[in-house]
């Protein structure tokens, strides 16, 4: 699983997932920054394994280079089946970080937990959000798309093999 920070992503959303994969067999990893204060515990409940990714949730900041080299290492090093990413910036990261691994048979799910461009959106987030998106679908297996709106266009617009709607956050 990865995301931009631990704290306020994974734990908050994706602790009954982890908990169904290693409940089924899987070793769970989580790859993501640790935004936990100084002198907390960096504590990810069933996981295996937690790789420290520095992503910055800007995709503007020089910061996210660090972040793809480390992610592609991680990637090519462990020889995933599975890679299930989560927000934006960290999604794109690790589908491009991804792409070598994908051919040979590495699945990547991506879910959108809401496009940052959408009806009533500003026109920069329209001109930077929906071309990256577009063309990173051609590096997603699966699309899902937590709202109708998302799902519609992901579907008519995007290049991901299967696309999906799960209502909620994902």
């Amino acid at each position: 699983f990865v995301a931009s920070v631990v704290k306020k992503h994974i734990n908050q959303f994706h602790i009954p997932y982890l908990k169904w994969f290693q409940d089924h067999g899987f070793e769970v990893h989580v790859c993501a920054g640790n935004d936990f204060e100084p002198g907390e515990v960096c504590e990810i409940p069933y996981c295996d394994k937690y790789y420290e990714v520095p992503f910055c949730r800007s995709p503007f900041k020089l910061q996210n280079f660090q972040a793809y080299r480390t992610l592609k290492k991680i990637i090519e090093t462990e020889q995933y089946d599975l890679i299930h990413c989560n927000t934006p910036v960290a999604a794109a990261i690790t589908r491009v970080a991804g792409r070598k691994v994908r051919k040979r048979g590495t699945k990547i799910i991506y879910t959108a937990h809401g496009f940052h461009f959408f009806k009533g959106a500003s026109w920069k987030n329209w001109l930077f959000y929906y071309p990256m998106e577009k063309f990173l679908s051609r590096y997603t297996d699966q699309q899902i798309c937590i709202n109708r709106e998302d799902y519609e266009l992901a579907k008519r617009k995007f290049h991901a093999k299967y696309v999906d709607y799960v209502p909620g956050v994902g």
